[in-house]
This record gives structure tokens, sequence and C-alpha cells, in this order.
């Protein structure tokens, strides 16, 4: 790869760390509280921004020299899950069990093999859980993850662990695949998982599985406190959870049956048949 497809790849990430600062920060910045926050060289920064201004996705006030997202922004990937993120729903629901806790909520889903936080919003006390949006975790060892594996079919669980083993350079982080899989079976039937001290640092997190459906991305809820007010407000915290979960995705309508198709002349009824439909969708 040459020096110019690196210097092409650099500026991609930069472009979508920017993107990822405004939707954590919701505010205006300068080019220095980029620079500074993103740790990039201002001229780089400076010249990122102008970029972006000219392609219509940031505003640029030139009294004040600041930059910010227009709604253009705002339109990207609207397209992607209309279900859960066109109208609000989900953010609504997570604004919802963020006031109702006051502790930091993540939404994460699984991006290839490992964990991605979607959304965070902060905490409110002075000790609340740092998290980023965009940061990954181990698919294979963190909570969120281990609820994610436990939403798929056994076969693909093996299949993945398998991977996953595969790729784990430390042996000592290997994971007894049938083992596992039993754990995830279980966790399966629970729906949600208290993992303190998961963090090494006297925080943890406590992940409680959305409801999934047909073609949408499996999606996990994540409240990141101290040991302590996990272990006390873990009933709390999953009955507020579980209370939203229908505003964060709705179940699936139920299908309707087909009418019946009206006999043919001349063929005989199968009153059995006819039993059986009645059982079926009464």
């Amino acid at each position: 790869m040459n020096s110019k497809d690196l210097r092409t790849i650099k500026s991609a990430h930069r472009v979508l760390e920017i993107l990822e600062y405004f939707d954590r920060k919701h505010a205006t910045a300068t080019v220095m509280d980029l620079s500074r926050a993103l740790s990039y060289p201002q001229s780089s920064t400076s010249e990122l921004l102008r970029c972006l201004t000219r392609l219509g996705y940031l505003h640029y006030d030139r009294y004040r020299r600041t930059y910010s997202p227009t709604a253009r922004v705002a339109l990207l990937g609207a397209w992607v899950e209309p279900a859960l993120f066109r109208g609000g729903a989900v953010l609504t629901a997570l604004d919802r069990v963020s006031n109702a806790i006051g502790e930091t909520v993540v939404l994460s889903t699984a991006a290839g093999y490992t964990v991605q936080h979607l959304h965070v919003i902060d905490g409110t006390g002075p000790d609340a859980v740092v998290e980023r949006t965009g940061n990954t975790a181990s698919l294979l060892h963190s909570p969120q993850g281990m609820l994610l594996l436990s939403s798929y079919r056994d076969d693909h669980i093996r299949s993945a662990l398998h991977r996953l083993n595969a790729e784990e350079e430390d042996p000592e982080h290997r994971v007894r695949i049938a083992e596992r899989a039993e754990e995830l079976a279980r966790l399966r039937e629970t729906g949600w998982l208290a993992a303190p001290g998961c963090r090494g640092d006297g925080t943890g997190d406590l992940v409680v599985m959305l409801p999934s459906r047909c073609g949408s991305d499996r999606l996990v809820l994540s409240i990141l406190a101290r040991d302590e007010v996990i272990a006390a407000r873990t009933e709390e915290f999953v009955g507020i959870v579980r209370a939203e979960r229908d505003a964060i995705l709705p179940p699936a309508p139920m299908p309707r049956p087909k009418p019946a198709e009206p006999a043919k002349r001349g063929a005989m009824s199968n009153p059995w048949a006819e039993l059986g439909n009645r059982m079926i969708y009464a």
C-alpha cells in the first residue's frame, strides 16, 4: 500500500471521528476544540472541516468561528433499520431509561465478531462510568457479547465460538466450547446479565437483550455503574428496561390466516381439516 492510499485511509478515519465527536458532544466546536479532543494537527483538522463544509455536512458560523452538523448528517443512514430509528422511538426510549436510572446507558450490537457501541447517554452523577460511541468490546468476553451470542441458534453459536477461539492469541483466554455453549443457552432463557467487576476498576455492566425481529440487527441495552450500585439495584434496572422494550422494538404483528378457498363443485369436504383450521386460528 503506497503513501497516498495510507493518507486517504487516515482522512476517512478522521472524518468519521469528527462526526462521532459531534454526536457525542451535541455542541458546536472550533478547529482547536476538535484538534485537542481528537489529537489531530490543527492544519489537518482545519482542512477536513472546510472540506465537510463544502460538501454540505457541516455548517460554519463565521462570527463565532464554530462548526456544527447540518441536516444532511441527520439523514445519513435513515434508510437503515427504519423501523428502529426513523421517528426516534429507540433514542426516546433510551432517554427515558437514562432519566429513570441516572447511570450511563449504552446501546450496542454485534459488528462482525466484535461488539460495537452505537449510542451512549452519559450518567449524571460524579462517579458515572465513561464510555464512547463507536468503542468496541470482545464478543467472546464482554457481557454484551455474551448476551448477543446467546440470541443465535446453537449451531451458529458453536461456529462463532470456534472462530473466536482460533483468533484468540492468548491460550488462557480461549473458552471450552461445550461449557460456554451451555452457559449461553441458559443465558438465552434469562435475557439479561449482571456483570459487576467486569471492567476491573470497581465498575460493571448490567445488560438486557432487546427483542429481535427478522431482518433487524440484534441489540442489547447496557447500564454501566459502580459494582455496589449494580448489586443493589439489579432488579430495579431490569424492570425499568423491560418496561421500555416494547417502545424500543414493538413485537411483530401476528400473521393473519389466509381465507379458506371455496370447495370445488362436486368435491367432498374434509371435516377433520376444517376442525384443524378452527383449532389453529381460534
